[in-house]
């Protein structure tokens, strides 16, 4: 299962290659990322709700992902977290969007999100 979801991953990299966006992945020395979703930052100044609107419109599902923690409502009750504090982390989970990630999902069918994504960012 390892293999057919780093192969997804291998083939959204390509896909993806041409647009502005950054993987939200990171590796280190001989350690392998398990894949078990595949996130973009997307672009300063596009905004994710809009985005995943559009990829919907395209019949391409996405989420937000990972939001700014310090943010959710446990962490502003129980420590007084507020907007601010964090704005790296704020700026990154804004940005975040989890796309359709699946071992089985086929070439044609991660070409047809890139493609979806590439026309919502207006660089079709």
């Amino acid at each position: 299962m390892l293999a057919a979801r780093t192969r997804v991953a291998g083939a959204y990299r390509e896909a993806l290659s041409g647009i502005e966006t950054s993987t939200c992945s990171a590796r280190r020395g001989r350690q392998r990322s398990r894949w078990f979703v595949y996130t973009v930052a997307l672009p300063h100044g596009v905004d994710r709700d809009e985005t995943i609107r559009g990829l919907r419109e395209r019949g391409v599902q996405s989420k937000p992902y990972l939001p700014a923690i310090h943010l959710m409502s446990y962490y502003r009750e129980t420590f007084g977290h507020r907007p601010g504090e964090f704005p790296v982390c704020e700026d990154v989970a804004a940005r975040s969007l989890a796309l359709p990630f699946h071992p089985e999902l086929s070439e044609g069918e991660v070409a047809r999100v890139a493609d979806a994504l590439t026309a919502v960012l207006g660089r079709a």
